[in-house]
């Protein structure tokens, strides 16, 4: 009977570390999961800005040129 108690113990032990573990390894995926999103949302907002300035730059230069003729 002590035996059973000892081996129930145990395994209830061992259950309780794997869980630990393995929690510990989502929040990390997690981390990593939100720093993609935010790298992902910068990428974006610097190609939009970055095309907005072409259109001012090619705006300014067809001015210019509309000036110079």
């Amino acid at each position: 009977m002590k035996n059973l108690f000892k081996f129930g113990f145990l395994a209830f032990a061992i259950s309780l570390s794997v869980a630990a573990c393995n929690s510990g390894k989502t929040e990390n995926d997690t981390t990593d999961s939100l720093a993609n999103s935010i790298d992902s949302t910068a990428d974006v907002t610097a190609e939009a800005l970055e095309s907005q300035a072409d259109t001012v730059d090619s705006a300014a230069n067809a001015s210019v040129d509309s000036l110079k003729n």
